[in-house]
């Protein structure tokens, strides 16, 4: 029997349930041919580690931190048009002709939210952060036509990403800023996408809320209570731990929040449908990841 070869590539890795989570994925269609695993790579490392993968006859890869911008440096593979656009890739498919990138996060974001029942049609999106999955999920949102907000510690980033996001979709209600304009954007916004490392690691007792200046004789609690919608979504990528210092602050204020389990399921069973070209039970990957981390808790 010929093993079909899969896995995620990214650094640090320990914490991933990408393996737990696809590996239930092939059980329940029973491709026992099949495994997936965790692999520690060094930035400096990567495009030797996706060659040798490649040579060791791997069908496919997932790319976490700090890998989805940096593949596409290397010049070793081939990204379709989403991904080139965006900048970012997280899936790898090899084939004979080629190594080709995909960047199924954005995709699988969208869907998480809809799932939830936050339709983000025609919405004031806030994103929080300026890295590789706000990069695709600003994107998409840019191409949607929504009013996009990309805020990030260092404004220029943001500032960048929302001007190349904005001439490269033709939507011109992309913009880009700092900290300082938080409890304004705050204020405007329908659904706060979290897309930065706060809240999870050894910045898991930390909050964006935490990181914005507070006006004189007020406390964060207030600020939050005044500034966020009643109807507003926050919404953090972070799935480790299921409930990050964001979400138990905007559900004090009483906004209705998602922690990223199911955009990890979605993204991760469109990688699945890339590789083997079936379509996994998210189900069964969702409970795969919800028993892991009950297990890291």
């Amino acid at each position: 029997m010929t093993v079909q070869k899969f896995g995620v590539f990214g650094y640090p890795i320990s914490h991933s349930l990408s393996p737990a989570m696809h590996t239930a994925a092939f059980s329940a269609l029973k491709m026992t041919d099949s495994v997936y695993g965790a692999y520690a790579v060094l930035p400096e490392e990567l495009k030797d580690a996706v060659l040798k993968a490649q040579a060791d006859g791997f069908r496919g890869l997932n790319l976490t931190i700090p890998h989805k911008e940096k593949i596409l440096e290397s010049g070793i593979i081939k990204p379709d048009p989403f991904a080139k656009k965006v900048g970012a890739v997280n899936t790898l498919l090899f084939k004979e002709e080629g190594i080709y990138g995909f960047n199924t996060d954005a995709a699988g974001a969208l869907a998480a939210l809809e799932t939830a029942g936050a339709d983000p049609a025609g919405k004031k999106i806030l994103i929080i952060g300026a890295g590789g999955a706000a990069r695709s999920i600003s994107f998409l949102f840019g191409e949607r036509g929504n009013t996009v907000r990309i805020i990030n510690r260092t404004a220029e980033k943001a500032e960048k990403l929302a001007a190349e996001i904005a001439v490269k979709t033709g939507n011109r209600d992309v913009s880009g800023g700092g900290f300082s304009t938080g409890w304004e954007n705050l204020a405007q916004a329908d659904i706060i996408i979290q897309t930065t490392e706060l809240g999870m690691g050894k910045y898991e007792d930390v909050s964006f809320f935490d990181q914005l200046e507070l006006p004189a004789g007020k406390t964060k609690d207030e600020m939050i209570q005044t500034r966020l919608k009643s109807q507003a979504v926050a919404f953090d990528i972070v799935y480790n731990p299921r409930e990050t210092k964001f979400l138990k602050d905007a559900k004090k204020a009483g906004a209705k929040t998602l922690n990223g389990v199911m955009m990890l399921v979605y993204q991760g069973a469109l990688a699945f449908e890339i590789w083997t070209g079936q379509k996994p039970d998210v189900g069964v990957m969702a409970e795969a990841v919800l028993k892991g981390l009950e297990r890291k808790e």
